[in-house]
């Protein structure tokens, strides 16, 4: 590990010793940043220290224009253009110290010899220019430029094909800027090729501040956004427990609506695999396939699989599918750079649905696949239809929601069947500038057709259900004068009565049900649970109180909201079964204290939920997010997260991370997850960004705690060359420079 740090910092420290290479500046029509207009400086990057001005344009001199100091014309028709000479046509001019040649056929310029087009600049000691088609145009110790895309390089012998080819001998090329070269594509042979987007090059190095990084053979490497068939740059990697770590993603254009990458992987102590990402790409939307594959050394093949297409054949129908699964039963993949996960449960689904803006259908058949045969299996779906209406106007809101689905246990051990769940709901609305009134029913029909493995019997059921409420508000608004300026706050009191009567349900199953977390929105909900299986009694007074702060420029700045539950019947519906009207599911007066706090300020935002039992005089839950600025460009986020619940979902973690810039272009980074009840740290890391116009270079030492609840290690180092490609992070782990360094922006 040392070894390996110790050659980071070597490559970290080169990085520091940039080239001010001011003389090379100059020969590039660059502009510094300060030079440059208000609108050019807003089209730069953030990192970007000026532009290529380029100031050639066309003319509209017909034929070619001879200048120069003297000009003679000898007996062959061969002209000589000596001193300040300079060949002008519409599309180019040459200038060099003395060019000779035939009008329209060749010439051949000594000198400071410079050859300008739209967007191109050619610099070099001496060249031949052919406008005849026989050659090719070549330039000896040259140096070129294309202002638009900013590539540009150096070449012993430079040439240029008819068709805008360009060929450069022991050269180089890059696209970072001439006083910033980062990163260079040294070849002994290098093509460009503008027409079809892409170039190549042999016995290929790439440098970073002119240290050798990679070597290939061959490479081919694109030009522009257009996709081109080849190799994609490498991942690396080091992992305290596997060792090195490789992959070599390998990108196929196969035609205008079909591409594939093929990424090749292998881990030093694990073993070898291979994965698969096809795509198609129709007129109605896109479908995908992929799969990834490893041969473990000692668990032997490891296979995941999925399938995804969305199609839109118009404004009103749609469909898709998803088959996902994991052949290999309950083997997982060491090494996977798809999209494919570990999973309880690989769904495989399809639909169709039909829109017509307030109508909405839809027909879903879902299965699953469970891997692990000790995981009980999700309900099926064979299928489940779907539809939804909506009438709404100044004094009316009405839904309603009507559901069936064939559920189907796959392990038939216990029960399935058919159900149907209808849900209306009407909400008249009367309001004006001051306050609304809401009042309004929740109408809930269930019916259920029930097979039941364990008797072998059949049964039939339904259940219809009046949920009454009355949702009230009062708008409260003040002016304030803050610096000077006019703020305005908000004060809203709420009150909400709920009625759902109890009604027996013992005999209806649990197919979806699900209890929701109590959070001051959720207090204010007509339902208490989740899914169609389960209607909550309950008689009930939520009482809340919002409070917002707004600056002069209408911006919300502060928001406090709080609230409480105050019940006036207990409650017997449970998620079970047992809905018995003599045991009380819940027999607490009131629900915890529910409050809600959120800053947003120029340099700090604040979100923080507390939940408090005012009963036990017990905290329930803390949820605490901070984002900090204190100077530009200095990042500092802290969470905490504390639920107690006495189940499997308790929580108790906190966690702190930052960003510090060391300069302009270097930055610190660190993480630090300390968790409670494991009275240990889960997640250490540490690093080191650098960042230009043309590179992106993060380096960290990560500790954390695995899937598999032990702790691993190790080194990531992360790079992007733009207008190159991309290499960085090892197999599956996330290297901490895809969250610190996204999409080339410093943050979070």
């Amino acid at each position: 590990m040392v070894k390996h740090l110790r050659t980071y910092a070597l490559f970290f420290q080169s990085l520091f010793i940039l080239p001010l290479a001011q003389a090379q500046v100059d020969q590039w029509d660059w502009a510094p940043k300060e030079t440059l207009t208000a609108e050019q400086q807003k089209q730069l990057g953030r990192y970007c220290q000026g532009s290529y001005i380029n100031s050639w344009q066309a003319t509209d001199i017909i034929g070619t224009n001879l200048s120069a100091d003297l000009i003679v014309r000898d007996k062959n028709g061969v002209i000589h253009l000596q001193g300040a000479a300079e060949i002008k046509q519409p599309q180019t001019s040459l200038s060099a110290d003395k060019i000779e040649g035939v009008p329209d056929e060749y010439y051949h310029a000594s000198g400071n010899v410079i050859l300008r087009s739209d967007s191109q600049l050619i610099r070099s000691s001496s060249g031949y220019i052919d406008n005849s088609g026989k050659a090719p145009t070549a330039f000896n110790d040259a140096k070129f430029l294309n202002h638009a895309s900013g590539a540009r390089g150096e070449a012993k012998l430079l040439s240029r094909s008819q068709d805008g080819v360009v060929f450069i001998e022991e050269g180089f090329f890059t696209t970072c800027e001439p006083n910033n070269e980062s990163w260079k594509l040294y070849g002994s042979s290098i093509k460009l090729n503008p027409n079809s987007g892409f170039g190549t090059a042999k016995h290929v190095q790439i440098r970073i501040a002119d240290l050798p990084i990679f070597y290939f053979p061959w490479l081919r490497f694109p030009l522009d956004d257009r996709r081109q068939t080849g190799f994609l740059f490498p991942s690396f990697g080091y992992s305290g427990s596997d060792g090195l770590s490789i992959s070599t993603p390998f990108y196929w254009n196969i035609a205008q609506n079909y591409d594939a990458t093929i990424t090749p992987q292998y881990i030093q102590e694990k073993g070898a695999g291979v994965d698969l990402e096809l795509r198609h790409l129709s007129p109605y939307g896109q479908t995908t396939y992929e799969q990834s594959s490893f041969s473990d050394k000692d668990e032997g093949e490891q296979t995941l699989i999925k399938l995804t297409s969305t199609q839109k054949f118009n404004q009103h129908f749609s469909a898709g599918l998803t088959a996902e699964g994991n052949p290999t039963e309950d083997k997982y993949p060491e090494a996977n750079s798809t999209s494919i996960g570990e999973k309880d449960n690989y769904e495989r689904s399809a639909y169709f649905g039909f829109n017509n803006g307030n109508f909405l259908n839809k027909i879903t058949y879902l299965t699953y696949q469970t891997p692990d045969t000790a995981n009980d299996k999700p309900f099926e779906w064979l299928p489940r239809l779907s539809s939804s209406y909506r009438i709404a106007s100044s004094y009316l809101d009405y839904k309603i929601n009507a559901q069936y689905t064939d559920f189907y246990d796959p392990a038939e051990d216990n029960f399935d069947g058919q159900r149907t769940a209808i849900n209306q709901d009407a909400e008249l609305s009367f309001s004006n500038a001051w306050g609304s009134l809401s009042p309004g029913v929740l109408v809930q029909y269930r019916d259920y057709s029930l097979h039941n493995y364990t008797t072998d019997s059949e049964s039939d059921t339904s259940i219809t259900h009046l949920t009454s409420y009355i949702d009230s508000s009062i708008q409260l608004e003040r002016r304030l004068i803050i610096n000077d300026d006019s703020w305005r706050q908000t004060l809203e009191p709420r009150l909400s009565y709920l009625h759902s009567p109890f009604k027996d349900q013992d005999i209806i199953p649990n197919f979806d049900a699900s209890n929701t977390t109590t959070t001051y929105s959720q207090a204010f909900s007509h339902t208490r649970f989740g899914g169609n299986d389960r209607i909550g009694d309950t008689e009930q007074v939520t009482l809340g109180v919002e409070s917002r702060l707004y600056d002069a420029s209408n911006s919300e700045r502060w928001a406090f909201k709080a609230g409480q539950i105050f019940y006036l019947e207990d409650r017997y519906v449970g998620i079970n079964n047992d809905t018995d009207k003599n045991t009380a599911i819940d027999d607490s007066k009131r629900s915890d204290l529910l409050t809600s706090a959120s800053y947003n300020g120029n340099r700090y935002s604040l979100t923080g939920n507390l939940n408090y039992n005012l009963d036990d005089s017990e905290v329930k839950l803390v949820q605490l997010v901070a984002t900090l600025e204190p100077v530009d460009d200095i990042k500092i986020n802290l969470s905490y997260l504390y639920t107690i619940n006495n189940s499997d979902d308790d929580a108790k973690q906190a966690s702190i991370g930052s960003i510090f810039p060391l300069n302009q272009n270097w930055s610190m980074f660190t993480q630090y997850t300390y968790d409670f009840l494991k009275q240990d740290s889960i997640k250490e890391i540490a690093g080191l960004g650098y960042e230009n116009c043309c590179i992106k270079v993060s380096l960290s030492y990560q500790d954390w705690l695995n899937d598999d609840e032990k702790f691993d290690r190790g080194v990531f180092l992360q790079f992007t060359l733009r207008g190159l490609s991309t290499a960085g992070s090892a197999n599956s782990e996330s290297s901490v420079a895809d969250t610190y360094w996204n999409q080339g922006q410093v943050g979070y």
